[in-house]
């Protein structure tokens, strides 16, 4: 049994003649091909430029540490921390498990998103293609491919690039020809996939399911029982798709045992109302100018309907349409916490939908443009042409090619790599170490801090530091909950980009009579240094003649005369070459 979007009660509407030619798929002029081709390069070569220039986000290590776990044969939510859904960290440990532990490593694994550009891009021609023609399809394309904010969030590691990409494919296969079960069963298969990337797909189904309903409010001439039945055959097939790959990945987890902390770290960790930071706390008119904002967008998606020129696609523009509409207005209004990334399912829904009217500009502006311009291929692509320099233009202005966005997290992991020996505990704040297990189980984000701040998650990080003997932390401490800033700044030394266990002693000492006290709270390794290199003295009443161990508790340190500054610090870091008297990023 198939049918078209036209079966579930669609009809064909009087309509005035349509921007794009009805003939939806001709030869797309060879003018138009070279000239997208060449974008498509510059595409290409901007993502790999700036996949070395671009500033890290905090989340790309924090995913990075996860996609690490899978491949010490650790299990996300049970053995480290994750609010997300783990598709994503799976299906990128092989190759982190190739590539190794390196500092350049999350460079490289920007790059491996490249084929997820690869695919929304692709999805947004099939989708343009259907809608209008595969000249707007491949215009499309290419100008989402410039859209500065899609370029930058789709360029770093992160989840909602895979989530985008199933996303786009479902709608590429839900506008594409007649409906049949099993092309209903892929749909939801890809969507099952998105969620199992992130459970901000429940926002996409959502609107997508009140889209495929507000085009059949639209257009529809009649609801009769047999395509209301067909309708409800094909949401059924859907729906065991979208379960599959979630039910798959669930059962893996209880099937290990970890389905309590698979279950707290998916949702109940993600479940909370953060005061200030909800878009209708902070911008209540929004929600307030909601209703009025909806009617505005059925109107307008009527208005869709009536200039396509047959029902099939008139029904496929008004879904696209209104998932678009509705799902930018969601996330500014009712979603909990917006963030930049959130658009990536927006940019190419809005480009496509806008292709048409910009192709169409020249012959607005110059009616008789074929007859002035010498060149009809150039005054075809103008318009284009213009759009997309104009995107590369501002992209090459917020973020100039010059900037080293990446090199502090490059240095930071390769001070980590230096320094520590695998498996040993480092204390960071989302996984920014990447290749070290982190003493403390959550990561430290927005939902974390709040939680911490609502006594619903203990602030036990000092005890955790004590219990796992971990002798390093990141340096930068402003983030961390009141408790391990103040024990970290305490019982640490900064060593660059990185903390060591130690004590800094700063007065100077001139007189060997002076006894130095201390407390030791991280049993190690410890040695006495000073600007030249190892101090000189007695320890806890012994000759001080190298590195020795210390237990947590009192100690005591009679410096020889003459030695100046002196700090206690943890051996193995001054076994390679650290020094808290160096210059930041120098060592010994």
């Amino acid at each position: 049994m198939v049918t078209d979007l036209s079966s579930i009660g669609m009809h064909r509407t009087t309509t005035p003649r349509p921007i794009v030619d009805p003939n939806r798929n001709p030869a797309i002029p060879m003018s138009d091909r070279a000239v997208v081709s060449a974008l498509f390069g510059v595409i290409a070569l901007l993502r790999i430029v700036y996949a070395f220039r671009y500033r890290i986000d905090s989340d790309e290590p924090q995913h990075l540490h996860v996609v690490w776990g899978w491949t010490q044969g650790l299990l996300p939510y049970r053995d480290l921390f994750d609010n997300h859904t783990p598709l994503f960290h799976m299906l990128f440990a092989p190759f982190l498990a190739v590539l190794g532990e390196r500092p350049d490593i999350l460079f490289l694994m920007r790059l491996a998103m490249v084929p997820l550009g690869i695919v929304i891009l692709w999805s947004t021609y099939a989708i343009g293609r259907e809608l209008f023609s595969s000249r707007v399809g491949l215009w499309a394309a290419a100008l989402t491919g410039f859209v500065p904010s899609f370029f930058l969030e789709s360029l770093e590691f992160r989840t909602d690039v895979l989530w985008s990409a199933f996303w786009f494919m479902a709608l590429a296969v839900l506008v594409k020809g007649r409906l049949t079960g099993g092309r209903s069963f892929i749909i939801g298969v890809l969507l099952g996939g998105a969620l199992s990337v992130s459970m901000k797909t429940v926002l996409l189904l959502v609107v997508l399911g009140m889209a495929v309903l507000g085009a059949i409010a639209l257009t529809a001439e009649c609801r009769s029982r047999s395509a209301l039945s067909r309708l409800g055959l094909y949401m059924s097939a859907a729906l065991v798709g979208l379960l599959s790959v979630p039910l798959s990945l669930t059962i893996f987890f209880v099937v290990h045992g970890a389905w309590t902390p698979f279950f707290y770290g998916i949702v109940q960790h993600n479940v909370l109302n953060l005061p200030g930071l909800s878009p209708w706390q902070k911008h209540p008119w929004r929600v307030i100018l909601s209703p009025a904002t909806v009617l505005l967008l059925c109107w307008a998606a009527w208005a869709v309907a009536r200039r396509a020129p047959n029902a099939g696609i008139g029904a496929r523009r008004v879904v696209i349409f209104l998932a678009a509409g509705l799902y930018f207005l969601a996330v500014h209004t009712v979603w909990p916490m917006f963030t930049a990334q959130d658009h990536l399912p927006f940019y190419p829904l809005f480009v496509i939908l806008l292709t048409p009217s910009i192709l169409a500009v020249p012959y607005f502006l110059i009616p008789r443009g074929r007859a002035i311009l010498s060149s009809r291929p150039l005054f075809d692509v103008l318009s284009p042409v213009i759009v997309a320099v104009a995107e590369v233009g501002f992209l090459l202005t917020a973020v100039p090619l010059r900037h080293d966005g990446g090199d502090n997290e490059a240095a930071l992991l390769t001070d980590v790599l230096r320094l520590t020996r695998p498996g040993d505990p480092v204390m960071d704040l989302k996984g920014e170490t990447v290749f070290r297990p982190r003493p403390f189980y959550y990561v430290l984000e927005t939902i974390t801090k709040e939680r911490m701040r609502r006594g619903l998650i203990a602030d036990d990080i000092p005890e955790r530091l004590i219990a796992t003997r971990t002798c390093v932390a990141i340096a930068e401490t402003g983030l961390f909950p009141p408790r391990a800033r103040a024990f970290l700044q305490e019982n640490y030394v900064s060593v660059g980009r990185l903390r060591v266990a130690g004590r800094l002693f700063a007065s100077p000492v001139k007189d060997g009579s002076r006894l130095v006290p201390f407390e030791i709270q991280i049993p190690a390794r410890y040695a006495m240094v000073s600007e030249s290199g190892n101090a000189s003295g007695r320890l806890d009443g012994r000759l001080y003649n190298g590195p020795r161990f210390l237990e947590a508790g009192h100690h005591e340190f009679l410096p020889s005369s003459g030695t100046g500054p002196i700090a206690l610090i943890w051996a193995q870091a001054v076994e390679r070459g650290y020094s808290p008297f160096a210059p930041q990023s120098r060592s010994l």
